[in-house]
This record gives structure tokens, sequence and C-alpha cells, in this order.
């Protein structure tokens, strides 16, 4: 492995524990702690509320009472960090594991994989703002809200689907070959694509390919920033 590869692992690392880092923080925010205190809610019902497709699903998602002003509050909270930290950590982590998955170099496959991500970055962008204008007053919410956030919360993960299958075939490609990498890295899209089958029963998959194909990502990297392989 050349000094520049080992950068780059180096890099996809550190971004790759700043994007686990901010999931971590996710779940302790005060906001989401003190609904979970309250027995509001495990968590804010962060993908059904993007998939919501009217304004009325939307608002019936936080409930009545008391609960319902503080699951507001946790859901925004989520999503203030979503877009302050979380989506621009996980967009470098994707662009620098494109560019570890071919080893420094620049083959097409890499550069349509960066393509996608940042293509994922505008989407959850215009998303996250979207859901933010919602909460702020649901009484003023529309469907073409709704859906707006819906339309491209779905082009965010299948743009994230995309950019797994073209990490995976770069690791395919580029010797020497990260096998494992590269069939964890398929996974995201068939997961989005399930998902899109059935959201209510299948977002679940959706997540769960994304989580393996980034922590298998995450874990070569980390494994050749701390001992490189040899040329």
């Amino acid at each position: 492995m050349s000094n520049t590869t080992r950068i780059w692992a180096i890099l996809t690392t550190a971004a790759g524990l700043a994007t686990l880092a901010v999931t971590v923080l996710f779940q302790v925010l005060p906001e989401v702690a003190a609904g979970r205190a309250a027995g509001c809610h495990a968590a804010p019902p962060v993908i059904a509320f993007e998939f919501a497709s009217t304004a009325q699903q939307a608002s019936a998602l936080f409930g009545t009472g008391d609960c319902r002003a503080m699951t507001v509050t946790a859901m925004d909270a989520v999503n203030r960090l979503d877009m302050a930290a979380y989506i621009p950590a996980y967009t470098l982590f994707a662009v620098l594991g494109a560019i570890f998955a071919a080893r420094g170099a620049r083959p097409r496959l890499a550069l349509l994989a960066i393509l996608a991500a940042i293509t994922a970055l505008v989407a959850d962008y215009v998303e996250t703002s979207t859901l933010l204008k919602i909460t702020a007053d649901f009484a003023a919410a529309t469907d073409a809200m709704t859906v707006r956030a819906s339309t491209a919360a779905w082009i965010k993960f299948f743009a994230l689907g995309v950019h797994g299958l073209l990490v995976a075939a770069v690791c395919f490609r580029v010797a020497p070959r990260r096998w494992i990498v590269a069939a964890a890295m398929v996974l995201p899209l068939p997961g989005v694509i399930a998902a899109a089958t059935d959201p209510d029963t299948r977002a679940g998959l959706m997540t769960l390919g994304l989580t393996v194909g980034w922590l298998t990502m995450l874990a070569f990297a980390a494994k050749e920033a701390v001992r490189p392989l040899k040329p």
C-alpha cells in the first residue's frame, strides 16, 4: 500500500467515526431523552416522517397532548443536528470511501460514486429543510410539502444505494480486491428497493443494508489505516 492510499484510509476512517459519533449523538440529545423519559417515544418517528405522503399523515405521527409537543421538539432537534453535522459527515465518508475503494485512483466508477453521494447530500438538505418547515406550523403544512420531502428522501436513499453498488464494483475491479467490502456495499440498494415496496414494514431492511455496508467499509479503512497492506 502506498502512502497516498494509506492517507485515504485514514481520512475515510476519520469521516466514518465522525458519522458514527453523530449517530450516537442523535440518541442522547436532551430533547430526545426528555421525550423518552416522559414515555412519549423511544425515538422520534424519523423514517415514518420522511416517507409521509400527506400533511395529515405527517401530523398524526406526533400524537396529541403534551407528548405531541415533546415529540415535535425532539424531531426538530434531530433534524437540525442532521443538517449541521450528520449530512456533511456521511457525505464526506461516502466520498472518501469511494476514493479509498479505488486506492487513491480516479476510475470512472469512483467518480460516479462520488456524484451519487453528492446527489444524496442535496436531496437530504431539501428533505430535511422541508420537514422543519412542516413542524414549524402543521396548520399551514400542505400535501405538496410532504410530497417534496418524501420524494427527496427516496432520491437520497436510492442515491446512497447506487453509491454502494458503485463502490462495490470498484472494490471488485481494483487490485488487490476487497471482496468483503464489495459484498457488504452491495447490500444498501436491495434494502432500499425492499423498503420502497413497503416502507411501513421493510424500512428496517434499508437501514440494515446501509449499516452493514458502511460499518464494513469503516472497519476495513480503519484496519488499513493502522496496518497498511503490503504492496
